[in-house]
């Protein structure tokens, strides 16, 4: 009884967690610098993006050796992404996910084309978020592409 009940723990703690169902919470996320609180939900499709930010599916969790990567709208539905070009290095951005709290500075920005996806797609050697968002506003010709590093995690 004992060894099926050791046996039957260790196998939910082995197994693979079930995928994350689309427009689920995700993470809230929080930059300073252009006054934005949000909840991230999970998935990137529209009918997700139209209520907030989105967490690109296979992308990574804070916390974790991969990229996590976040897309927002800059100009339509709840305009998360609207200042982001606005952001300079060094400045904060915060996720919050599971009574953890990651604190990120970004390093970097850059516009690409909409069919560059290496941004989300990185395996860094530092721990790393990636949001993205159409650029120019008002225009899906390009991405603008902020990275940001992981400087700080904590129990919230």
């Amino acid at each position: 009884m004992i060894a099926a009940a050791v046996t039957a723990t260790a196998l939910a703690l082995t197994a693979p967690a079930a995928p994350p169902v689309a427009g689920a919470p995700f993470a809230t996320i929080s930059i300073p610098a252009i006054g934005l609180h949000a909840l991230v939900r999970e998935g990137v499709s529209q009918r997700v993006l139209d209520r907030g930010p989105g967490h690109y599916p296979g992308s990574g969790v804070p916390g974790a050796r991969r990229a996590v990567a976040i897309a927002g709208h800059r100009v339509t539905h709840t305009r998360p992404f609207l200042r982001i070009n606005e952001l300079r290095r060094g400045q904060r951005i915060v996720l919050t996910r599971r009574s953890q709290r990651f604190v990120y500075r970004v390093s970097a920005m850059r516009v690409v084309e909409p069919t560059d996806v290496w941004p989300i797609r990185m395996r860094p050697t530092v721990q790393r978020l990636v949001l993205t968002a159409c650029h120019p506003p008002h225009s899906a010709r390009q991405r603008l592409v902020v990275f940001a590093k992981l400087v700080d995690a904590r129990s919230a």
